[in-house]
């Protein structure tokens, strides 16, 4: 089941949905495959495999990418770009499966910050999987500002990078048999939030509480 919303806004997942925020990003370095075509859809197909692992029925993806958003749109009609072909199959599937609520919004780019942000930290930093538990640099600040919150937020605080560099590396754990990054946030402390945020090779992740 599958519903696209063109409306390009920051929305609030509903109730047991997980949204998986994407953006795309290689860094100036070439990669290895000499590949940077696709990313915007590696992203969307990490992020929901991500989600069928942790059993999640119901998925809001949601990308500032306008041109990999209307490729994996128009792509039952028009066909992709033969290069694509495998990552369009696996997507297009997902989004046939009757068991599987899938929401695909376009966001404006200033609502989507913090992917990026995430997006861009990974690729200057890894080439494979990795996980970070505890927020850093500017997570909490851009996580208020693209739901509207504004840049400081009640139940946000603004964590500067170089203060818990040391502390965020020692968190990192690197899975090699995947490409994919996951970078994890928890915030549950005296039971104000219930929300996780992660980023897999550039996607970001925000589920709401059952």
């Amino acid at each position: 089941m599958e519903m696209v919303n063109v409306n390009a806004t920051w929305e609030m997942p509903r109730r047991g949905a997980v949204k998986i925020n994407v953006h795309g990003f290689f860094s100036e370095n070439q990669p290895e495959n000499d590949n940077r075509s696709g990313r915007g859809l590696y992203a969307f197909l990490e992020g929901l495999k991500r989600a069928y692992v942790e059993d999640y029925p119901k998925v809001i993806l949601e990308t500032d990418h306008v041109n990999t958003y209307w490729e994996w749109k128009n792509s039952t009609i028009e066909g992709g770009i033969p290069e694509h072909a495998y990552i369009l199959q696996q997507l297009i599937i997902r989004r046939r499966d009757k068991n599987f609520v899938l929401d695909v919004h376009l966001a404006h780019p200033e609502d989507n910050e913090l992917a990026v942000y995430l997006a861009e930290y990974r690729a200057a930093r890894w080439k494979q999987m990795v996980v970070i538990k505890k927020p850093f640099g500017r997570v909490y600040e851009l996580w208020s500002k693209d739901m509207g919150l504004g840049p400081v937020g009640p139940q946000f605080r603004a964590v500067h990078e170089e203060e818990l560099n040391m502390e965020v590396m020692e968190d990192v754990v690197i899975n090699p048999t995947t490409n994919m990054f996951v970078m994890a946030v928890q915030n549950d402390e005296e039971g104000m939030m219930n929300e996780g945020e992660a980023v897999g090779e550039d996607f970001l992740v925000q589920e709401q509480a059952a």
